[in-house]
């Protein structure tokens, strides 16, 4: 590496965390982890791109715009030759894939050239979640998907279908859900405060339930969540079998397990995070079609397309840091945007 690629205990926090998951998931003598080697292929590209945001003065690779995705590609194919920038951006946008699963950005932003990349940069190798998506899959849930899901949830049936229904009405992050509390909730206007220390992007904000979800909230706090207790004294509303709030991880756990059952799920593709084997061959799928927030980019998707909603409501709705990004995420773009409404009613 050149000397001036920072260390990786130098490197932003979100990637020296990153990196740290690839090190958890490392270990020569297990068939079932990632081997040395190739974890620091991983670190190395991943140090490479921290010393990229410093040149461009970048504060976070959270950041980080699909505009700027494009500069990623064309400086690693000005910099690098042979299979060296295809292999670079793989792995920086697993990175981003990895930040997309645990909510700390709401898209890849390396995810609007991926399909590009071979015709663009001469990099071939796609990886995105949407290129394995079969002709009769999406990667936002409808209503339907989630009614399976709530249909095939586990033994924990009041507390799971109630988890999957408010996702789906309110479109919350699973980190937002986990943090959710008794009192940050209005039953009577079936609303929840969402203060600003559990929000992503630190501003306080108010999401809504429907009235069919009341009556698994009575039966889940009227007495299964303190049968669920144990004795335990905390406020959350999601609580786990043996008493304690129940985790991100968890409620992304339930998500996925119930897709699963309902037969809408699959494991689509290797991550970062899956098993290389040691002969080279292509890893084992790990990233599953469905999880938590799947959901969230359904109601999105719903709310955008079928709604009179403003993108800037559904931004403000969904806590977007700002509308580009609800734009980027769920429009096309149409270069007859606004004409026919312009021949209408701009002023004579």
């Amino acid at each position: 590496m050149p000397r001036g690629f920072k260390d990786i205990e130098e490197c932003r926090p979100e990637i020296k965390a990153y990196a740290k998951t690839l090190e958890s998931g490392t270990d020569d003598n297990d068939e079932d982890q990632r081997a040395t080697a190739s974890t620091k292929r991983y670190k190395q590209d991943v140090r490479w791109f921290d010393h990229w945001l410093d040149e461009h003065n970048i504060d976070s690779a959270y950041d980080v715009t699909s505009e700027q995705a494009l500069e990623i590609g064309e400086e690693l194919t000005d910099q690098y030759n042979g299979t060296t920038p295809r292999y670079r951006w793989d792995r920086i946008y697993a990175m981003y894939d990895h930040f997309v699963a645990l909510e700390k950005i709401d898209r890849n932003p390396l995810e609007r050239w991926n399909g590009d990349k071979k015709s663009l940069w001469g990099m071939s190798k796609s990886t995105e979640q949407s290129k394995q998506l079969g002709d009769d899959e999406d990667y936002a849930v409808d209503a339907e998907d989630v009614r399976a899901m709530e249909e095939n949830v586990g033994r924990n049936r009041v507390r799971d279908q109630l988890l999957i229904r408010l996702l789906w009405h309110t479109g919350m992050r699973r980190g937002e859900a986990e943090a959710v509390t008794l009192e940050m909730m209005d039953e009577d206007e079936r609303e929840i405060h969402l203060p600003s220390s559990v929000t992503k992007n630190g501003k306080d904000r108010i999401v809504a339930w429907q009235p069919n979800l009341d009556g698994l909230l009575r039966q889940w706090i009227g007495g299964l969540r303190d049968d669920y207790l144990g004795g335990r004294d905390h406020d959350h509303l999601f609580v786990g079998e043996r008493g304690a709030p129940l985790s991100a991880e968890a409620i992304n756990e339930i998500v996925i397990r119930a897709a699963d059952n309902a037969g809408i799920n699959r494991q689509t593709y290797a991550d970062a995070n899956a098993v290389e084997p040691e002969d080279g061959s292509e890893p084992e799928p790990n990233r599953w079609l469905i999880s938590s927030h799947n959901i969230r980019h359904g109601l999105g998707s719903h709310l955008v397309h079928e709604t009179p909603m403003s993108l800037y409501e559904v931004s403000r709705y969904l806590g977007h840091q700002s509308v580009e990004v609800t734009e980027q995420t769920y429009i096309e773009y149409d270069p007859r945007a606004g004409v026919d409404e312009a021949h209408e009613f701009v002023p004579k």
